[in-house]
């Protein structure tokens, strides 16, 4: 399974970033595998759409399960149509602590939009 955090930085002491669409980067961590790579989040300057590109990044990496802090309507629906599920951050800091918190079940189902549209663009 591969896991995708929204994240500051690169690698798994990385702060998990608090926007999806624009967050810096994807840290993704592979389950089977235990490697971690980082991939630039190109949607992050763009006017409009960004969670959307933000999705088909993730789609393009292969991801299955994608951790962030909220996420707007387009970026639900276009996950749901990848099949890749969201989880919401919780109380998680870093990417290493974001992904001990999904593996021990304590991170919330993210199935609705959980915030309005263009939500990203006022926090950049």
């Amino acid at each position: 399974m591969r896991i995708a955090i929204t994240a500051k930085g690169e690698g798994l002491k990385s702060m998990v970033d608090d926007r999806f669409g624009r967050c810096e980067n994807f840290v993704i961590f592979d389950t089977e595998t235990k490697e971690t790579t980082t991939v630039d989040n190109d949607a992050k300057n763009e006017s409009g759409g960004a969670g959307g590109k933000a999705v088909r990044i993730l789609s393009l990496n292969k991801v299955d399960v994608v951790i962030a802090p909220e996420l707007g309507p387009k970026a639900t629906e276009g996950l749901k149509a990848f099949e890749i599920k969201a989880y919401k951050k919780g109380n998680s800091a870093t990417v290493e602590e974001a992904i001990n918190n999904y593996n021990e079940n304590k991170l919330e189902e993210i199935k609705f939009s959980t915030v309005e549209e263009h939500s990203g663009l006022r926090k950049a």
